[in-house]
C-alpha cells in the first residue's frame, strides 16, 4: 500500500494557482509547500485581532494542495473551514510553524464540507486544503474565532488533532503486537471515551487496523511517533474503517486517532493485527466482498446443489457473511430474494465461479428485504448473505430460474 498522497506533504510536488509568486511564503517549515497568507500579508493576518474571519477561494490542483498562512498573537480558540464548490469534497490539515500536524478533519462541516475547531497557542499557522478523491477542486475557505460566523452548517462530528508523542491515548496491547500471543490486540469504548489509541511495534511489521460499529460509522486516521498522518479510512467495510500496512511498518510507536460520522457515544471495536495474506483474504470472506471457492476448502460454503426451479434455504446469519453455492444447468435469468425474519435486514452478493461480482443488492422494494435479479451463463454461482447490522437473525434466500421460452 501506498501512503495518500494528502498525508505525506514532505514528498509533495506543490503547484498553487491562485496568487503570483512574489505572495508566497514557507511559513510552517520546509516540509510544508509555500502557502498564501489570508490577509495578503504576514501583518495584516493575525486571527486574533481580526473583527472578521478571513475568507478566500482556493483552486486545489490534482494530487495537490492550496495553503493559506495566518498567525496567531495571542491564545485564542480558531476555527479553519473549507466547503468545496460545484461538488467537491475538501479534507483540511493545519500545520504549525514547525511543520507539526495538529489537525486534519473530512466532513465535520457537513454536506462533505470540512471543519475544525481548537485553541491555538501564539504563533504561525499553514492551512492545507486537499480534494479527497485527489481530484482538481475549487473551495470557499475561512479561518476565524469560534465567535465569528462560521463558513459551514457543522455535523455534530468532531474534528481529529494530530496525536503526537504526548497526546494522552489508551495502550493497546500489553506489549509490542508482533510480540503478543495471537499477535492481536482489541479494545472497545465509546469515541468520546478514548479517541486515541496508541500501539508499538518491537520490529519492522506490516499490520491491519480496524475500527468496528456501523452505527457510530467511525473514521480513523494512522500517526507516526513524530504526528505524521500515514494514512486515514472511512467506510471500508460498509460504515466500518479499515487500514492496511501490508509493507511492514518501521519498529516504534504508532496512534490511531478516531472519531464518529454518526454518534460518538457508541462503543467501537478498535483493533490492531499482524497483517497476513491469510487473515486478509478471511476477512474478505467473512465480509462477502470476495467469494471463497466453491467448494469450501478455505470458507464453510453450504451447497444447495442443482438450480432447477427453485431452491430456498433458511439459515442465521451474524457478524459473518453465510455462504451459499448452487449450480445454473442452462442459461436464464435468476431472481434472488434474501428476505428476513424478525429484526433481519439482509443484504446479498452473487459472484460467478471464478470469482467476479456479478450484482450486490439492500432494501429492494421499499423494504428491508434484498432482491438481485440477474442474466446467467450454466455454471457455478456462490452467494453472499449478509446482515446490515451485523446482529445475529434468520434470513430466507429463495434462488428461481427462468428459461427463455422456445
Amino acid at each position: 500500500m501506498t501512503y495518500k498522497t494528502g498525508t505525506a506533504l514532505a514528498g509533495a510536488l506543490i503547484t498553487l494557482m491562485t496568487m503570483p509568486a512574489a505572495a508566497q511564503e514557507a511559513a510552517c517549515g520546509a516540509a510544508v509547500p509555500a502557502g498564501q497568507w489570508v490577509g495578503s500579508t504576514a501583518a495584516t493576518s493575525d486571527i486574533a485581532t481580526a473583527a472578521a474571519p478571513f475568507d478566500l477561494v482556493g483552486a486545489v490542483p490534482p494530487g495537490s494542495y492550496h495553503v493559506s498562512n495566518f498567525t496567531v498573537s495571542q491564545p485564542m480558540p480558531v476555527r479553519v473551514e473549507a466547503r468545496g464548490q460545484f461538488g467537491g469534497d475538501p479534507v483540511i490539515e493545519l500545520y504549525d510553524q514547525a511543520g507539526t500536524m495538529v489537525l486534519t478533519d473530512d466532513d465535520s462541516g457537513g454536506n462533505f464540507a470540512s471543519r475544525g475547531e481548537l485553541t491555538l497557542s501564539p504563533g504561525t499557522y499553514c492551512l492545507a486544503t486537499r480534494s479527497y478523491g485527489g481530484g482538481p477542486i475549487q473551495a470557499d475557505i475561512r479561518v476565524g474565532l469560534v465567535d465569528h460566523a462560521a463558513l459551514t452548517m457543522g455535523s455534530g462530528g468532531s474534528n481529529i488533532q494530530a496525536c503526537t508523542a504526548g497526546t494522552p491515548a489508551t495502550p493497546l496491547g500489553n506489549g509490542p503486537i508482533d510480540q503478543i500471543a495471537g499477535q492481536e490486540a482489541r479494545a472497545t469504548n465509546t469515541v468520546n471515551g478514548a479517541p486515541y489509541y496508541r500501539f508499538t511495534l518491537s520490529s519492522p511489521t506490516p499490520v491491519s487496523i480496524r475500527a468496528e460499529n456501523q452505527s457510530a460509522d467511525p473514521y480513523i486516521y494512522i500517526y507516526d511517533a513524530q504526528g505524521l498522518l500515514l494514512d486515514e479510512n472511512d467506510d471500508y467495510n460498509s460504515l466500518n474503517a479499515r487500514v492496511d500496512f501490508p509493507e511492514p511498518l518501521p519498529a516504534g510507536s504508532y496512534c490511531i486517532g478516531m472519531r464518529a460520522l454518526n454518534n460518538p457515544d457508541l462503543p467501537v471495536e478498535v483493533s490492531v493485527q499482524v497483517y497476513s495474506e491469510a487473515n486478509m483474504m478471511h476477512d474478505l470472506y467473512v465480509n462477502g466482498e470476495a467469494s471463497p471457492p466453491p467448494d469450501g476448502s478455505a470458507f464453510p460454503v453450504v451447497q444447495l446443489g442443482d438450480l432447477s426451479t427453485m431452491l430456498i434455504n433458511d439459515g442465521t446469519v451474524g457478524a459473518d457473511a453465510r455462504w451459499l453455492s448452487f449450480n445454473v444447468p442452462e442459461g436464464g435469468l435468476v431472481l434472488i430474494d434474501a428476505v428476513g425474519i424478525g429484526m433481519s435486514d439482509p443484504m446479498i452478493a452473487l459472484f460467478d465461479g471464478v470469482g467476479r461480482e456479478l450484482a450486490f443488492n439492500d432494501d429492494a422494494n421499499n423494504s428491508l428485504d434484498s432482491q438481485i435479479a440477474a442474466r446467467v451463463a450454466p455454471g457455478t454461482y456462490m452467494l453472499a448473505v449478509m446482515q446490515y447490522h451485523r446482529q445475529n437473525g434468520a434470513i430466507r434466500v429463495a434462488i428461481e430460474r427462468y428459461v427463455p421460452a422456445r
